[in-house]
């Protein structure tokens, strides 16, 4: 086929000319090629947008204007795109930084929640121990004295302390395990 100017070029495309089509198509997709991989850096996505590009030409034929070179217009065609597609790749990614954002923010919150709730229930349970076995567990974890100042100040046995402290932490375990 002889080479075709301009005018050819868009009415061929107008009249949605396969064979015009597919000259163009092999022309220019090379150069539209190396557009769009200097603004994406990436094979696959630089071939997807040559692909729109040529596919929304066919698809917009009608609007060709045959003043302007067709090789203007995919070079722009191509340049736009690119660029929406950078756009929409960085409102993703924005849009991911915040759902994470947002789902970090709501773990911590059902943590704290479920914070609250675990040191209920361990305040109930504690407040049904026995008094001396409370008052033993209260000294030895809040206020950390040791076994030996407890028994002193309690004026009773290190082993009773230990029986206190062994009992409070059996109930306890065992309250907070049967309210799960």
């Amino acid at each position: 086929m002889l080479p075709l100017n301009n005018t050819d070029i868009v009415n061929g495309v107008r009249n949605r000319d396969k064979q015009v089509f597919e000259i163009i198509f092999n022309q220019f997709s090379p150069s539209m090629f190396s557009i769009a991989l200097r603004y994406l850096r990436d094979q696959d996505e630089a071939q997807d947008i040559v692909q729109d590009v040529f596919l929304n030409l066919w698809r917009t034929a009608d609007n060709l204007d045959e003043r302007a070179p067709i090789q203007h217009y995919l070079a722009r065609a191509t340049v736009n795109t690119c660029l929406n597609r950078i756009k929409k790749t960085q409102r993703q990614q924005q849009y991911a930084k915040e759902q994470q954002f947002t789902t970090t923010e709501s773990k911590v919150e059902h943590l704290l929640l479920e914070h609250k709730e675990l040191e209920a229930q361990y305040l109930s349970i504690l407040e049904k121990l026995p008094d001396q076995c409370r008052r033993v567990f209260e000294m030895s974890r809040f206020k950390g004295l040791s076994p030996t100042e407890i028994s002193q100040q309690l004026n009773i046995s290190i082993n009773t302390v230990y029986t206190h402290l062994t009992t409070a932490l059996k109930k306890i375990r065992l309250g907070l395990l049967n309210q799960q």
